[in-house]
């Protein structure tokens, strides 16, 4: 299994032929790779030093991308507010920066991962993302939220989620699905919690002082993070840029990072417009908010649910994913008729996001050498980038096309967000089967 971009869990003639972690680093005092003790080299799979490290990676990306999934709260509360006479579409830049600079900055953050280590990068990652939020508290222009919320936060995120994926494989190699998995799970929980608070700290004291006081927040879960968080294995040196872009010549990762790209060019649009969606069909503001915590608690489950790849194959799960994606938004999103249906389409879609999401390592390990994935991850995420990017903003011009004079969103506006969705998807799940077809020579079958 796997989560939200982190290593999948290899059987054991795959870790027969490769190191148990092939770009990764130690802190700064350890040895060099090449005067490293064998032994020192093997995983301890425990011990209370190894969890506490899982526990310091939970509790960064609970805040990071925790906020990243919550997202769909601002977008509504900017559209309501202080960015009222801006257009969804223009607000939804927001969102697709701050994607883009988390996944783009994955080439350059995981080098200076192999050459530095963890604390060189979740340190300022932190710092950042605490300004960020302290920043948008004082935020009233569109250019000012941009600036703050999209690309100050999008590159802190960079600084912090691709150490905290990358750390685990230095401590486990027996329990690595294990320590993945919680580690992924941190991302679903932030999500299902900071929507909730919002609403609760907006009510009560305004959302300037919300802000802040989640940036008070952030500052202590990531000193407790960055206490806990270890490097142990000895620095490697970087893979020469002449070599990262090789993959590129396989078929079967170019239908892969295809399948990737189409699914995300939509895969957050639901997450941006589900609270304005809900509040279009009569559901009290308290509620709206909560429709993306329902995402974000059924993708916790979803990410979990992806352990079946093992047994099933990923790739299988992956198809499976994206094909149901697909069905919710074109057999539940776009006919929705009343806040409930709103509800359960919410959490169904939810379950196959974490699938999803939590799945695509374990395929990325099957395209090429095993001593390769971290690279493979890292190229694959910034192509998704650019369409993480330019998604949310197009379903916003779709939203922005059948809105009246006085800000209400007819049906048509959001159903279109829900046919854009559902071919995406539909595209990655084709995709998908023919990077399993050049893979395997089969459709069917497990892979």
């Amino acid at each position: 299994m796997a989560t939200n971009g982190g290593l999948p869990a290899l059987d054991a003639e795959e870790k027969s032929k490769i190191p148990d972690s092939p770009s990764l680093n130690p802190t700064e005092d350890s040895p060099t790779e090449d005067s490293a003790p064998a032994h020192t080299l093997d995983p301890p799979d425990g011990g209370l030093q190894a969890w506490l490290c899982i526990a310091g990676c939970f509790l960064m990306q609970f805040v990071q991308f925790g906020l990243i999934n919550t997202f769909g709260v601002f977008q509504d509360y900017y559209e309501k507010t202080i960015l009222s006479t801006t257009s969804p579409d223009t607000i939804a830049w927001i969102g697709g920066v701050q994607q883009f600079l988390l996944f783009f900055g994955g080439l350059v953050v995981g080098r200076w991962f192999d050459a530095h280590g963890a604390h060189v990068l979740i340190i300022p990652g932190s710092i950042i993302i605490v300004l960020s939020l302290m920043f948008v508290s004082l935020s009233t222009k569109f250019y000012q939220l941009m600036l703050c919320q999209g690309v100050l936060f999008g590159i802190g995120s960079a600084l912090i989620f691709h150490p905290t994926i990358a750390v685990p494989g230095h401590w486990f190699r027996r329990r690595r699905a294990l320590a993945m998995a919680i580690v992924g799970a941190s991302s679903g929980a932030g999500g299902t919690v900071w929507p909730i608070a919002f609403n609760e700290l907006i009510n009560k004291i305004g959302f300037p002082w919300a802000l802040r006081t989640a940036g008070f927040i952030a500052l202590a879960l990531f000193s407790i993070g960055c206490a806990l968080v270890r490097t142990r294995l000895p620095r490697k040196t970087p893979t020469t840029w002449a070599k990262v872009f090789q993959p590129f010549r396989e078929v079967p990762f170019i239908l892969l990072t295809a399948s990737v790209s189409a699914v995300f060019w939509g895969l957050y649009s639901p997450f941006f417009y589900v609270s304005g969606r809900a509040a279009q069909l009569g559901a009290s503001s308290s509620l709206a908010f909560y429709c993306v915590s329902f995402i974000n608690a059924a993708s916790t489950v979803g990410r979990m649910l992806a352990s079946a790849g093992d047994h099933w194959g990923a790739f299988n799960v992956l198809i499976t994913a994206a094909s149901g994606m697909t069905i919710v938004c074109f057999a539940f999103w776009i006919p929705l008729h009343t806040v409930a249906q709103v509800v359960a389409c919410a959490a169904t879609y939810g379950l196959f996001v974490g699938m999803y999401i939590a799945i695509i390592p374990a395929c990325i390990a099957t395209t090429g050498p095993a001593h390769e994935i971290g690279l493979r991850v890292g190229i694959l995420w910034a192509v998704v980038a650019v369409f993480s990017l330019t998604g949310p903003p197009i379903n916003g011009a779709f939203v922005n096309k059948h809105t009246t004079t006085d800000g209400f969103v007819t049906d048509a506006g959001y159903r279109a967000v829900g046919i854009f969705t559902g071919v995406v998807c539909l595209v990655g799940a084709m995709c998908a089967m023919g990077s399993k077809f050049r893979v395997s020579g089969r459709v069917g079958g497990i892979l």
